[in-house]
């Protein structure tokens, strides 16, 4: 045969087109132990996604029995449930059916639980414990069914997962029999009642990592809050209002950990999982309902002085441009103080007799405590990781506290509780891994109503924690501390002869007063670029307007002018009406400038005449845009005169005023009044009071004596300086005082700040 050169396959010599046809993704049998490994994030994750199996099988109990050595290929994990467990049909059609959607067509189980899995993967996390695994069920009145698979099978290179078959034996019932070792295994474990002759055995050996004693501590810890707690008082949530539903779900489940065959150091870890009763008893506690408006019931329960008060119903929703996406749901927010006089107040009250506790009992105290901090959230009953576990801050409250540290709580010092429903709160989703909630409206929502439900027992906690001074002890505001004065006078009573050390004290006091001056002056510059900030939006949404209209009457009037039809007449009333609407843009141009001009360049301390009335104007300006967008009218007083101030600071305070009273204004609903009316007032004495009421809902009267302390709020994303930094700028540098009065115009609040130096 003649060889011409040409390859099997081509034509020519060129390759030649495979012929067209069809295929289809065939998954090699490894794919399973890599989604196990990448999907289960952890042994503990694992443990967990077993767990949820037994529960929406029904499971009343849930016995986790490790067998010792456990080290690396090695030992033996045992997950039991009583659960209804499964019959041939089952078997096949839901658990070794991998990603069915069984779950997901029938969101309820037998026994009426929301499900918690949808996904279909939960039982890869089998797979992540250990190499070989025994599933051993059995159905009521039914015959029990044997399942063992050796998850090495599905490591070969040259397999595909249709190739590894698993095998099952049927027989008489042996493990779930009547005295069978399922009975021993509860029997031995928990005295309350479980149900016999059903359920369900994962017997898991050749573990694939070494099992230390901080592995179980965390397993432990991540069970004792998987399942929603116990209320920790005989009141629940439907005597204080809860209306959401969620309470309903609250499971009939327990699980326990037995630990047989390991060191006898770990043998406290065994036993039912529950709370710690050192944590039953918080500084402070609110529980309450949210609806679907994010409006809650509350109720607030305070240890020190004693507190037991039903709030009714709080808004907290601040937005009435739309509804939330997150609710109904319930929640409980437990907080302790962790200074050593509060805890050893807890200790002592659930100590025997009442011992004093001693410093290992603190330090054993807080490290519990950080054990277990964080607001968990809890779907139908079972908890959602990883909220709460430790280092999850998903509501972002220790960079919260940063802001605010004399208010706000930290991570660490809060055991929260969320309780949603799946149903209820559709929007938020799983994410593939199955630990969180897809980012999202919904997942925002939920972040912005707990974050307002927590501020409201910081500011409760707040007030507790810093007794109202009477208004003579009141000093200045941010710099009341900043003085040595006291220190002075002691020293000089009890050694009046060290004459030395009194001169020091008094040199250091007058240097410490001058920086405090200096930084005061450095305050004020940046509250001018703070207010420079909010005039920022005002000028960019007009000017940007301005130039487009200006643009168009350039193109349109070149346009037209160019029009050979028309007369020079025409052309002439064509350009006097472009230089009209021109003149008109340039003066709008020429108004944002004025109001950016007193934040400019010039120095401070050479005030100039300006009118009260105009001032009041263009605060009011620069926070129009905010006002409209929030459904606020803000109005300006008739009056009017000539004083001469520093514009830029009169902007400062006015702005921080109008800002506060339409956060407030807004707060009410749509059909109520909203007005935030400016004025101001030529006092006998020279001096000039600026006025600026509002139809909000006012202050209550427990916060009166703090609105004015540095870092307070009771704004639920609130800094606490705005009312701080006003005060200190009127009552330092002007001489006068901030003060909230009771006969303003409306039902709200009504802020006078009154100048009296330099004015």
């Amino acid at each position: 045969m003649k060889d011409d050169g040409a390859v099997p396959g081509t034509v020519g010599g060129s390759i030649s087109e495979p012929p067209s046809g069809k295929g289809a993704l065939r998954p090699r049998a490894r794919l399973l132990r890599t989604l196990g490994n990448d999907l289960i994030s952890s042994d503990k994750v694992a443990l967990i996604e077993l767990v949820k199996n037994s529960y929406d099988a029904d499971a009343s109990t849930v016995v986790i029995r490790f067998q010792g050595p456990l080290d690396e290929g090695t030992g033996r994990i045992e997950v039991w449930d009583d659960g209804h467990g499964m019959d041939v049909s089952t078997l096949q059609r839901s658990w070794l059916d991998i990603a069915t959607d069984t779950k997901r067509r029938e969101p309820r189980s037998e026994g009426g639980r929301r499900v918690l899995g949808e996904k279909g993967i939960g039982r890869l996390a089998a797979a992540r414990l250990g190499s070989e695994m025994l599933l051993v069920t059995r159905m009521p009145d039914s015959d029990e069914i044997k399942l063992l698979i050796d998850w090495t099978d599905f490591d070969r290179d040259d397999a595909y997962l249709d190739q590894i078959e698993v095998a099952w034996d049927i027989g008489a019932p042996d493990v779930f029999s009547e005295r069978g070792s399922a009975y021993e295994t509860f029997s031995a474990s928990t005295n309350e009642t479980w149900h016999q002759g059903r359920g369900t055995l994962l017997q898991i050996d050749k573990l694939t990592h070494t099992w230390t004693k901080a592995d179980f501590i965390e397993l432990r810890t991540a069970l004792t809050r998987l399942i929603r707690p116990r209320p920790s008082e005989k009141r629940t949530l439907e005597d204080s209002g809860a209306a959401s539903g969620n309470e309903a779900a609250k499971p009939d489940f327990q699980i326990l950990l037995a630990l047989v065959g390991v060191a006898d150091e770990l043998q406290d870890l065994a036993g039912p999982v529950d709370s710690s009763t050192e944590l039953r008893t918080p500084h402070y506690r609110l529980t309450g309902s949210v609806d679907t408006n994010g409006a809650a019931r509350l109720r607030y329960v305070q240890q020190d002085p004693p507190v037991d008060e039903n709030l009714g119903i709080k808004q907290l929703w601040n937005n009435d441009r739309r509804a939330p996406q997150a609710g109904p749901f319930d929640f409980e927010i437990n907080v302790w103080d962790r200074d050593k006089e509060a805890i050893q107040r807890t200790l002592g009250a659930t100590s025997p007799g009442g011992s004093a506790p001693n410093a290992k009992d603190l330090k054993g105290f807080r490290e519990t405590l950080d054990e277990v901090a964080g607001v968990s959230i809890y779907r139908d009953g079972f908890r959602v990781l990883p909220f709460g576990e430790t280092g999850d801050d998903w509501l972002g409250l220790d960079l919260r506290r940063v802001q605010s540290p004399t208010r706000r709580l930290s991570n660490n010092q809060i055991i929260g509780h969320i309780f949603i429903g799946a149903d209820t709160n559709q929007g938020l989703k799983d994410q593939s891994n199955r630990e969180g909630f897809l980012a999202g409206p919904s997942y925002a929502d939920l972040q912005t109503l707990v974050r307002a439900a927590l501020n409201e027992l910081e500011t409760r906690r707040y007030v507790a924690r810093h007794p109202e001074k009477p208004p003579a002890e009141r000093k200045g505001g941010l710099f009341e501390r900043f003085d040595l004065g006291e220190i002075r006078d002691a020293l000089a009573e009890s050694h009046p002869s060290d004459t030395r050390l009194i001169g020091l004290i008094d040199d250091k006091n007058r240097d410490i007063h001058e920086g405090v001056t200096e930084v005061q002056h450095v305050l004020s510059r940046y509250s001018r670029l703070a207010t420079l900030g909010s005039l920022i939006d005002r000028v960019l949404h007009d000017g940007r307007t301005a130039v487009t209209r200006l643009k168009n009457i350039a193109r349109f009037g070149k346009r037209d002018l160019g029009k050979p039809s028309l007369s020079a007449e025409e052309k002439i009333a064509i350009a006097e009406a472009a230089m009209e609407q021109t003149a008109e843009q340039a003066e709008l141009l020429s108004s944002l400038f004025n109001q950016i001009e007193p934040f400019g360049g010039r120095k401070r301390g050479r005030p100039r005449d300006i009118q009260t009335r105009t001032v009041i104007q263009k605060a009011i300006a620069i926070l129009q845009l905010e006002a409209d967008d929030r459904g606020v009218e803000l109005m300006a007083g008739d009056e009017d005169f000539t004083v001469r101030l520093d514009e830029a600071e009169v902007l400062t305070v006015l702005v921080n005023l109008i800002q506060n009273a339409i956060y407030w204004t807004a707060t009410r609903s749509r059909d109520s009044e909203r007005k935030v009316l400016v004025q101001a007032r030529n006092n006998p004495d020279s001096s000039l009071t600026l006025v600026v009421s509002d139809s909000g809902p006012g202050v209550p009267p427990d916060l009166r004596g703090h609105i004015f302390d540095p870092y307070f709020s009771s704004k639920p994303e609130g800094v606490g300086l705005g009312l701080s930094i006003v005060g200190n700028l009127v009552e330092d540098i002007y001489g006068g005082e901030l003060t909230l009065v009771d006969d303003g115009p409306f039902d709200g609040a009504a802020f006078e700040a009154t100048f009296r130096r330099r004015v």
